[in-house]
């Protein structure tokens, strides 16, 4: 009996303690589950602050490149718009230059022209000025006979290569004028620049006055001041060229009659005679263009009937001098 007192007595004791056991670790687990819930919910919070800043800084983010897209944006505008300045800026520098170049050449024709000694119009009674280009040469001494022969004045314009510059001082001695044409007659040299022209032209001029003793301003361009070959080698050199010669005092000359003796070698004498004959009809002041090289036999056989045929057209003779009407073509070049 006292036995099952003491085993129920121990069995109570051990279901209170165990009661008293579980209760406490019922307390412990509902505190710690009660921390744990604490700190699930700081951490909410903190999820939540941290998702509300990302948020934000996201927000701030696509501000920030929306306002770098806008300044992009903007940057290259003001870039376009710079190089478009910029172009514009040239284009009117350009144009500046231009009109200053334009102005110039105003300037220099108008100097030219003031200080051009020839006279703005042809001589109004019949007057002929006979030119021989490209000589002296072999035929040179024939053509002073016929000239003098007729009592005729010429011109020759002469070139200081493979020509016989010793007859210079008899066609001085004759009478007759001397022009320059050029010392070479390379049409790819001396139209290649104005800085070319002049020091093939001054070559020749010092030839000149070593055989005369005198320097001439009289001057012919090889092909005329018309010609277009020269664009070949600059544009523009003949508008540069014939401004230049004249501010530098020279007197240039073309012509207002072709013999048409450069057509080529041997060209027949009757063809010449009525090329020269036919052209000068019905005009007052005549500058004939010939040719005095080796190869032209034949203008030297057409020159007595040119003459005749001019004279009985009531043509007179004389040298070109610097204050003489140039005969000047219109520059296409």
């Amino acid at each position: 009996m006292k036995i099952k007192r003491y085993v129920r007595s121990y069995l109570f004791f051990a279901v209170i303690i165990l009661l008293v056991i579980s209760i406490g670790l019922s307390v412990f687990a509902f505190v710690k589950i009660g921390n744990k819930n604490q700190e699930i919910r700081e951490k909410e919070t903190q999820l939540k602050t941290t998702s509300e800043f990302l948020d934000k800084t996201e927000q701030e983010l696509e501000t920030e490149k929306a306002e770098k897209d806008r300044l992009s944006k903007k940057l290259t505008q003001a870039e376009k718009e710079n190089k478009r300045l910029q172009n514009e800026n040239k284009n009117y520098k350009k144009e500046i230059e231009k009109l200053s170049a334009k102005k110039k050449a105003e300037v220099e024709k108008l100097t030219a022209k003031q200080n051009s000694p020839q006279s703005k119009y042809p001589k109004p009674t019949k007057t002929c000025y006979l030119t021989f280009d490209d000589g002296p040469s072999d035929n040179t001494l024939k053509i002073l006979k016929i000239l003098d022969k007729y009592d005729a004045k010429a011109t020759f314009f002469v070139i200081g290569t493979n020509s016989k510059l010793e007859y210079l001082p008899k066609i001085k001695a004759a009478g007759h004028a001397i022009g320059l044409h050029s010392n070479t007659h390379d049409y790819s040299k001396i139209y290649k620049s104005r800085t070319n022209f002049f020091k093939d032209i001054n070559k020749l001029s010092d030839k000149i006055e070593k055989y005369t003793g005198e320097k001439t301003m009289l001057l012919r361009f090889p092909g005329g001041s018309n010609n277009t070959v020269s664009r070949k080698y600059k544009k523009g050199i003949m508008t540069d060229l014939t401004t230049q010669v004249q501010i530098k005092g020279y007197a240039y000359f073309d012509w207002n009659v072709d013999s048409g003796d450069a057509s080529g070698n041997n060209v027949p004498a009757s063809r010449i005679t009525k090329n020269v004959l036919k052209q000068a009809k019905n005009k007052n002041s005549i500058c004939v263009l010939m040719h005095d090289t080796a190869a032209k036999g034949t203008t030297v056989k057409a020159l007595p009937d040119i003459i005749e045929g001019l004279k009985k057209q009531g043509y007179k003779f004389e040298v070109l001098t610097e204050e003489t009407y140039g005969y000047h073509y219109k520059v296409n070049n």
